[in-house]
């Protein structure tokens, strides 16, 4: 079973998830805590997963784990794209949709999460009319021109899009972080912490933990 951040996952029971540290009141009563989780950024141990259930409100999130085995299904940000045709009446639809259609152009692995992508993923309603959209972009190396494309086209659009860059083997970044300063500094998040990194040769340069 692959699994990677930002990976939805289902589960039977809020029963099934485990940690030492007792669940706050609202898991129980929150709709979407009860049945899905999102991978968090860290190591997976012992096919234990590190997710986070989110409630209504926004400082309502918890930090647990699941075993691969009580895990029903995994859901990824890019197979959500093909469904958003399916949420054409919510707000953040038309900037989805003209994602969609540049993000092709260049042939990008890409979809949303955060509150967007949870909400396409169960059909639970967590967004609200001023909630972000968040976008994970796969690329298998940095292509600064693309880079550059992707954030001129994301400014044009009518709601503030936050867009993170997943590399293999190494982490992410934001894009806006990144365009503003991959000459002098930005944060690289892996799974064992943040990283300052710069661009040297068209590499990234990892720098010490920040």
């Amino acid at each position: 079973m692959e699994i990677k951040v930002h990976d939805i996952v289902q589960f039977a029971s809020i029963n099934d998830i485990e940690n030492s540290i007792a669940p706050p009141n609202w898991v129980k009563d929150a709709p979407a805590a009860k049945n899905f989780g999102v991978v968090r950024r860290m190591p997976i141990t012992n096919k234990t997963v590190p997710i986070g259930l989110r409630g209504q409100m926004r400082e309502q999130r918890y930090g647990a784990f699941i075993h691969e085995s009580n895990i029903v299904r995994v859901i990824s940000p890019v197979s959500l794209v093909n469904r958003i045709d399916e949420f054409n009446d919510r707000i953040y639809y038309s900037a989805l949709s003209s994602m969609k259609n540049e993000f092709e152009k260049y042939n990008l692995v890409w979809g949303p999460t955060g509150s967007v992508g949870f909400e396409i993923t169960t059909s639970i309603q967590v967004t609200t009319p001023n909630s972000d959209i968040d976008i994970c972009l796969y690329l298998n190396q940095v292509d600064n021109g693309v880079l550059m494309n992707i954030g001129n086209f994301l400014e044009g659009l009518d709601r503030r899009i936050d867009v993170q860059v997943e590399i293999p083997e190494l982490g992410a970044f934001l894009l806006n972080d990144y365009l503003k300063h991959s000459e002098t500094g930005f944060i690289v998040k892996t799974k064992f912490g943040p990283h300052l990194c710069t661009m040297v040769d068209n590499q990234i340069k990892l720098g010490v933990n920040s």
